[in-house]
């Protein structure tokens, strides 16, 4: 949980998208388009089908287009060229008369529960309408000009859990089939990636009969883009129980692997995902991703990696031995080491479902002495004496909701009062204080006297009794002027299955989703589970050479 580690955190075996089409298969889920109306200019409408356990659900999209101008990440977005939502039970004509009045609305809109998760994008500026003229004319992209982006539309947001008037999680019956956390979220995620593909093919053959569609290099390739900025901080923060269920399914996943001997068929697995790791990073590009690693600065990283595979291929213990040497090398390595490792697990998907569901609600005891309370902090908190919590500059800057976005936003203290606004994300100066305060005390008195004379504590008292899993705290200040959003983003961020971290800012980055996934009819296929690190696909010219 220190940040320069959880901060190199990639997508596994186990986030969320890939626990999601594992399930659809295992469950026999099916899936279709339902229908397609759009204009040779990509506006109209789109429905898709999910079926799940026998329960029908729709995706619900409405489309236009808008000027380059009004493109935009940020959530507070009047229009998006791309509203959709995904629907639960028979599509009535009285329920599609409601997703056209309320859907584009967004959040001026008001639904009801039979509406689990509601979206919204827009369509790549820089390849959208590139794409769409090369199958009109016959052609297959150029990878040289789009690979490096992974998608065609980009979504901004997807709301759930009660927002708006939607089904809120605690209305899933315990046998629905999207009963896990997030799990709604990425059945629409993946059907609206799906509407990408067939809004390019279908306004390239509206121009024309030379036009051909995506071929099977091109096929799976591109994924969903999305944007990221501060609003997933203060969620990291503020639970503590949901973050330690995500690291608890990888930490059980990597433990039992490293516990794994040498077999040839593990030797073999671990062999073909580190060249698949190698092409696909050999096949990226040069961006700048600071702070992080840009693919070609992978490229060195996976053959540092393989060579040590090579040079422990035949010990007992290698699993663990390549986890061991890859502690050593940094956080880059060492979690792209983790990664590879959980994905020769064979786990057990429901249970790993079930960790999911945290339980958040923890009682204080009121008669709790002091002492207690210093012994509980010590054990749990012991990390927060590297943070150099005295220094004035750590209490350099608010959290507080901004009144012209909406969103999260961190500014100094010295240029404005919060004024109400401000977002309760200091846990590790409050905590510090709390320590403090209660040391100038006696042992035995109790939190009810402390928090009658100082009732300041309040939260901090709270957190400290909330804490009771090893892996719930970021080991981090974020009201530090140094601190940086992005690590706590991308560790949130590979959870779900994302991966390609560009950020553009100290605050915010750009991802993709479901990049190389299983499309809707491929389901009936039983697809397999290594469909991530995708290469790209090769030029016409290389395809002639390797022919």
């Amino acid at each position: 949980m220190e940040p320069r580690r959880y901060g190199s955190a990639r997508l596994t075996r186990y986030s969320f998208n890939r626990t999601m089409l594992r399930r659809a298969v295992a469950d026999g889920w099916t899936a279709r388009r339902v229908s397609l109306d759009i204009d040779v200019e990509g506006r109209g409408e789109a429905i898709y089908e999910v079926v799940a356990g026998g329960v029908p659900f729709s995706f619900v999209a409405f489309l236009t287009t808008l000027d380059e101008s009004e493109h935009t990440d940020r959530v507070i977005a009047e229009r998006w060229e791309i509203c959709g939502a995904l629907v639960e039970g028979e599509l009535t004509e009285e329920l599609m008369a409601m997703c056209r009045s309320e859907i584009p609305a967004q959040e001026s809109g008001r639904v009801d529960p039979r509406v689990l998760v509601l979206t919204r994008g827009n369509r790549s500026v820089r390849f959208f309408d590139y794409l769409v003229q090369c199958l009109a004319d016959g052609n297959q992209p150029d990878p040289d000009l789009v690979a490096d982006s992974g998608y065609i539309m980009r979504s901004t947001a997807f709301y759930g859990n009660g927002k708006y008037g939607m089904r809120s999680f605690s209305g899933y019956a315990d046998d629905h089939p999207l009963r896990v956390p997030y799990r709604a979220q990425f059945v629409c995620a993946w059907m609206f990636r799906e509407l990408s593909y067939d809004v390019v093919e279908s306004c390239a053959f509206a121009r024309g009969d030379a036009a051909v569609p995506f071929d099977d290099q091109w096929r799976r390739f591109f994924g969903l883009g999305n944007a990221t900025g501060l609003g997933l901080v203060p969620y990291a923060f503020k639970h503590p129980a949901v973050v330690n269920a995500w690291v608890a399914v990888r930490e059980i996943a990597l433990a039992d692997v490293r516990a794994m001997l040498r077999t040839d068929d593990l030797v073999q697995r671990l062999a073909i995902w580190i060249q698949r790791a190698r092409t696909h990073y050999e096949t990226g590009t040069d961006d700048d991703c600071s702070p992080f690693f840009s693919a070609a600065q992978l490229v060195p990283v996976v053959a540092a990696i393989s060579a040590e595979f090579e040079a422990l291929r035949d010990r007992d213990d290698l699993l663990d031995a390549l986890y061991l040497w890859a502690e050593e090398q940094g956080p880059e390595t060492s979690e792209l080491v983790v990664s590879l490792l959980v994905e020769l697990h064979d786990g057990d998907d429901d249970l790993f479902d079930d960790l999911l569901r945290a339980e958040e609600h923890h009682v204080v005891d009121p008669a709790m002495t002091l002492g207690e309370l210093l012994r509980m902090i010590e054990e749990r908190f012991s990390w927060l004496g590297d943070l150099d919590l005295d220094n004035v500059s750590a209490d350099g800057n608010w959290w507080v909701i901004s009144d012209n976005t909406e969103e999260p936003r961190r500014v100094p203290k010295s240029e404005i009062e919060p004024a109400g606004r401000d977002v309760a994300i200091d846990f590790a100066l409050r905590i510090h204080r709390l320590s403090r305060s209660a040391q100038a005390r006696p042992a035995d008195q109790t939190i009810t006297e402390l928090l009658a004379a100082e009732p300041e504590h309040r939260l901090g008292v709270e957190r400290v009794v909330a804490s009771i899993d090893p892996y719930g705290e970021p080991r981090d200040n974020p009201c530090s002027p140094e601190y940086l959003p992005l690590l706590v983003q991308r560790f949130q961020l590979a959870m779900y299955g994302m991966d390609n971290f560009k950020p553009k800012s100290t605050d915010w980055l750009r991802v993709t989703l479901f990049q190389g996934a299983p499309r809707l009819d491929d389901l009936a296929a039983g697809p397999s589970d290594d469909w991530v690190l995708p290469a790209r696909p090769l030029t016409v010219a290389d395809r002639g050479a390797a022919t």
